[in-house]
């Protein structure tokens, strides 16, 4: 499972993100000052389903997508066109709105799980 390619294939999230280039980076590689909308992604946890007869199978990849946005509107439509891109390939474990102090730009957090074959 490719996360940047199931943002990328989604009409709806390129809609808010854009197509050339779609504003979803991989985390820390987001250009300084970059345009809201945005989101940036990177892998939290991963755990292998160990086995005793040899390596690991699969394993369990947890990702975590932080997504900006200039209004509270945007950041629910930016929000709900992740989720739905997403969940296909695994599921939600954990989401969140807010604004962030700093910024003044409204934020939603996910985390999702998916299962990668090795």
């Amino acid at each position: 499972m490719n996360l940047f390619q199931l943002i990328k294939q989604s009409p709806a999230c390129t809609a808010v993100l854009g197509d050339n280039p779609v504003r979803f980076f991989e985390f820390g590689s987001a250009p300084q000052l970059q345009t809201a909308p945005y989101a940036t992604f990177q892998v939290i946890n991963g755990t292998p389903f160990n086995a005793l007869s040899g390596p690991a199978a699969a394993d369990q990849i947890t990702y975590q997508i932080d997504a900006w946005a200039k209004s509270a509107i945007e950041i629910r439509t930016l929000a709900t066109a992740i989720r739905e891109a997403i969940e296909g390939s695994g599921y939600i474990v954990f989401f969140n709105t807010g604004k962030d102090d700093e910024s003044g730009l409204f934020r939603y957090t996910t985390r999702f799980q998916s299962i990668h074959l090795r």
